[in-house]
């Protein structure tokens, strides 16, 4: 190719205009949002195909990806029985020949004429067939093979766009662009790694595994620097002074509160405060994430920061996943609050026409006050104007947009994040680089042993024999399913038809069997929740619309049927809404027929340990990180190929973003410059405070 035809490629080309492609083509890359020979080029593969060893014609096998080349001696296209037209064609080398058949391809025959040389790479069937194998037509024996023979790129693909295609798109697209892309990593902080250009060809097309994973943490880097970098800039911004307000008290109506508590705060929990008022007092934006062990008393910390906001002349909001979680944490904080003569208010969409109006007149007028609710809150016809401290449960998905709305009612507040869900160190520098934070893994005491035991479904009798011992103590049991009604071939029981069975069996028959799930109207859900709690309702059979939150302290038993269809976070998280009393409690995990051994071996550690942070670190290795921003941060991209489990290239890039901000906060430095748009490119709604000024 010439050097004038070279230069005509730019990473921002177009991909309709590459060899091959066209319009038509193009719009069918747009699919998959490769809309520029950049985004054909970072089009990573998601996995490889083994085809390196070459063979003898007579050493193929059944079990085992083989390559063979030989001339082709015969080919045709042929008319199945079912009006299909596959294509077959027989290789040959010196130690005999193998069938080749294509189903429905009969476009090969011009590219397999007899007498060509191949490399053809595959299995043989129960006949001695090659089925679709891979191939590649080739000149000489030195040609570099895309096709077959070697690692084989897998590529994401859509209908239309086969696998030979996107090879072909990308290795020409390297071979024109590779050398041009931005490297959005400073000089600096690249030294060590090859150069992005080397990377992107050797991720599509490594010579050996060694060049394959060299490429892959070159550029698994690039990713998680640029996160750590937008998480490092807003940590930065929010912590200027003046940005926020000064919204700690004397600390009167929060001494007061824990003179009435009827126990005493644990060391973790005197630390977490601690820290949260420090930040309180500072002029600037507090941005802190409260993480605690399921039974570990943030909701009492919270309160009593709460406390400190409004001892200082401000509104605080506290705001909840749910409906029912909102009204329940309302009830809870008003307990805790009643020594102190504070009132708390709550706000949701259940709220009548006159609640909320009065309620608003309340807050627009500037009255301190602690209002408890969910999005509601933030909707801009709730007005605050003297909004000194958000608190917000994780599960709330409370990210870059909420934090601008809350903003633009008035100076930027204090931000404390409750999570119920203890977060591996990973993970945490990943989902929540740009807060500060407390962690609380200790219980107050008082509360009563969990026993968690594991059960077959052949000894669900057994378990409702239990349940009925339990219920007649004056206890009361939680049945969860994954799943809300039957519907299709899940083997889930549906938590619709194991209420209606636990409902009409013999030994339940004189106790009250609630239904509780998330299709049920708000109004249906706090009456059934309302009648739990007041112990109504002995047996609440439900999903994992209790997950988090649900505080009744007479519930000692938990029942989980297909147990292995939840994660570990997941499950412990359901086990602590039990325990919360001084009654032994016991958690029974029922899994299905079907379970896999991993599954199971998932069940025992939950049966092992009851420290969340250790069930974090062990979900993370089993599972994985699964998607990181979730809803959270709406349009993040998703990291490619970047595993946060890695936290040696994870630490190494928090560093890095470390560095980078603190010489040059806003980027303002002409060699930042690539960096600064690949961040707007990828992050510029999460940006948006941070480049602000």
């Amino acid at each position: 190719m010439s050097d004038a035809l070279r230069t005509a490629f730019e990473p921002g080309t177009a991909v309709q205009f590459l060899t091959g492609v066209g319009p038509a083509r193009a719009r069918l890359f747009e699919k998959m949002g490769i809309v520029t020979l950049e985004h054909l080029v970072r089009h990573y593969p998601r996995t490889y195909l083994d085809a390196r060893q070459f063979v003898k014609v007579k050493d193929l096998t059944p079990d085992r990806v083989l390559t063979v080349m030989g001339k082709v001696t015969s080919a045709a296209a042929h008319r199945t029985r079912g009006g299909r037209t596959d294509f077959t064609a027989r290789v040959t080398d010196a130690s005999g020949a193998v069938t080749c058949h294509f189903f429905g391809q009969p476009w090969l025959a011009r590219a397999m004429p007899p007498g060509s040389s191949v490399v053809v790479s595959g299995t043989l069937d129960p006949l001695g067939r090659m089925l679709n194998p891979m191939f590649e037509v080739v000149e000489s024996e030195i040609e570099e093979l895309l096709h077959a023979g070697r690692l084989v790129p897998v590529h994401a693909l859509t209908r239309g766009v086969t696998g030979r295609g996107m090879r072909v798109a990308v290795r020409r697209a390297l071979d024109r662009v590779a050398d041009r892309v931005v490297d959005p990593i400073p000089a600096a902080i690249a030294r060590g790694f090859e150069p992005l250009g080397d990377a992107l060809r050797h991720i599509h097309f490594p010579g050996d595994e060694a060049e394959r994973d060299r490429a892959r943490e070159r550029l698994a880097f690039e990713e998680l620097f640029l996160l750590q970098t937008v998480l490092e800039m807003r940590r930065r911004v929010f912590a200027e002074e003046g940005r926020g307000l000064s919204t700690a008290g004397s600390g009167a109506l929060a001494q007061a509160a824990r003179a009435a508590l009827p126990f005493t705060l644990t060391a973790d929990q005197e630390r977490a405060l601690a820290e949260i008022v420090a930040d309180l007092a500072r002029p600037r934006p507090m941005h802190r994430l409260l993480v605690g062990d399921v039974g570990s008393g943030k909701t009492v910390v919270a309160l009593l920061a709460a406390l400190h906001g409004i001892e200082s002349g401000h509104q605080v909001a506290f705001m909840a996943p749910t409906e029912i979680l909102a009204r329940q944490h309302a009830v809870t904080l008003a307990r805790f609050a009643r020594p102190t003569g504070i009132e708390v208010v709550a706000l949701t969409g259940a709220s009548s026409p006159a609640e909320r109006r009065a309620i608003g007149a309340r807050l627009a007028a500037g009255e301190p006050l602690l209002v408890v609710g969910t999005h509601a809150l933030l909707e801009a016809k709730v007005e605050m104007p003297r909004l000194g401290l958000a608190i917000v449960d994780e599960q709330h998905r409370f990210g870059v947009r909420q934090r601008a709305t809350l903003a633009k009612k008035g100076a930027i507040p204090d931000v404390l994040v409750l999570s119920a869900t203890p977060i591996p160190r990973t993970l945490a520098l990943a989902m929540y680089g740009d807060l500060d934070m407390s962690q609380m893994r200790s219980k107050p005491a008082g509360r009563g042993r969990i026993v968690t035991r594991i059960a077959g479904e052949e000894k669900f009798p057994q378990v409702v024999e239990f349940m009925a011992q339990e219920l007649a103590a004056g206890r009361q049991a939680y049945v969860v399913l994954p799943v809300i009604e039957d519907g299709g071939p899940t083997e889930a029981r549906a938590a619709a038809a194991e209420h209606e069975r636990l409902s009409q069996h013999p030994l339940l028959a004189r106790f009250q069997v609630g239904l509780l799930h998330g299709r049920l109207k708000a109004d249906e859900k706090q009456r059934t929740m309302d009648a739990f709690v007041a112990g109504r309702v002995q047996v609440l059979v439900t999903t994992t619309v209790i997950e988090v939150g649900v505080d009744v302290s007479n519930a000692t038993l938990m029942v989980i049927e297909n147990a292995e269809r939840f994660g570990l976070s997941q499950l412990h998280q359901l086990r602590g809404r039990i325990g919360r009393g001084a009654h032994r409690s016991v958690c029974v995990l029922v899994p299905g027929p079907t379970a896999s051994a991993e599954a199971r071996v998932r069940l025992d550690e939950l049966v092992a340990t009851e420290d969340g942070f250790a069930l974090a670190e062990a979900d993370l290795s089993l599972r994985g990180p699964g998607e990181l921003w979730g809803m959270r941060q709406s349009g993040v991209p998703r990291l490619k190929l970047a595993d946060l489990r890695d936290e040696r290239l994870l630490t190494r890039a928090h560093e890095a973003a470390k560095q980078t901000a603190s010489a040059d906060p806003r980027l303002l430095d002409p060699a930042h410059r690539p960096l600064k748009d690949a961040l707007l490119r990828d992050y510029r709604e999460a940006l948006e405070l941070a480049l602000a000024g």
